[in-house]
């Protein structure tokens, strides 16, 4: 998932993110899929400390796996602390009604600072995000590796599915690196 990194507000409008779906695709990528792949790296976790003398390398992969799921629960939990700040014109009209709202410019004063709150806050929950599908890749790749015992065409297959999960992990550690950059370049 790439940064949120919102355009400044201009004085007279509500601040916006740069992309006009950024938030419903944060919110989706911390709200639904964070959790799902949390509790697959616990239950793989399991599944290794059950089966581990079957693995090359249990001990790495349980390292791996619960970086990856601590990774996961913290991009879960930095999202919703950065939700609290975010609010529309919408949700001021919910909160407070026609008759009791505020004026706009109280509003979107509060709702600017609240934005750059949620943008500073999603910042670490995508990276937190990015890092634990990294994580998760290595993981695989690390339980992937074939026993020291495996015949020759478990052991073919074994070490080309581990080289995608590594390849695919790589890929996406890359790309985690790009958007670390331009969020410090100011590119974004």
């Amino acid at each position: 998932m790439s940064s949120p990194s919102g355009r400044e507000p201009d004085e007279e409008g509500w601040a916006v993110p740069k992309r006009i779906g950024y938030i419903a695709a944060s919110e989706a990528t911390h709200f639904v899929a964070a959790p799902l792949l949390a509790a697959a790296a616990i239950t793989a976790i399991g599944v290794v400390l059950a089966d581990g003398d079957k693995l090359r390398w249990p001990d790495a992969t349980v390292f791996a796996l619960t970086v990856c799921a601590t990774l996961f629960v913290f991009s879960i939990q930095r999202s919703f602390n950065a939700r609290a700040h975010l609010f529309n014109a919408a949700d001021a009209d919910d909160w407070f009604g026609t008759e009791n709202r505020p004026p706009d410019t109280v509003l979107k004063q509060h709702q600017h600072a609240g934005f750059k709150k949620w943008r500073t806050s999603v910042r670490g929950a995508t990276n937190a995000y990015n890092l634990g599908v990294v994580t998760l890749g290595l993981g695989a790749c690390l339980a992937l590796a074939p026993p020291e015992n495996a015949t020759f065409w478990q052991a073919f297959f074994r070490w080309a599915a581990s080289g995608v999960a590594a390849l695919s992990a790589g890929v996406e550690g890359i790309s985690t690196a790009r958007i670390w950059h331009s969020q410090r370049s100011g590119s974004l």
